[in-house]
C-alpha cells in the first residue's frame, strides 16, 4: 500500500533535463529508473519512478507543474 504525501521536493536534472534526483525531508533519492509518465505538461505531469535511497529502495510518484515538484505518493519496492 503507498502513502499519500503530497510534499513539496527538489529535483535534480541531468544537461539533457532528465530527473536523476530528488531531496525530500533533509534525504536525497537518486532516480534509478523513470516507469511511467502520463498527464500533460499543461494540467502537470506525474512521473513514477524507481528511487534509492538511505532506507532501500522504493517506487514513488513526483507531480511536476512547471518548475515546482512535489512527492505525491512513495510505495515499498
Amino acid at each position: 500500500m503507498g502513502h499519500l504525501l503530497n510534499e513539496p521536493v527538489r529535483a535534480e536534472h541531468d544537461p539533457a533535463g532528465r530527473l536523476t534526483a530528488y531531496e525530500w525531508r533533509g534525504s536525497r533519492y537518486a532516480v534509478d529508473e523513470v516507469l511511467k509518465t502520463y498527464g500533460t505538461s499543461q494540467d502537470g505531469r506525474v512521473y513514477r519512478v524507481r528511487v534509492t535511497g538511505a532506507e532501500g529502495v522504493a517506487v514513488a510518484e513526483l507531480g511536476r507543474d512547471e518548475d515546482r515538484w512535489r512527492l505525491r505518493h512513495i510505495f515499498s519496492a
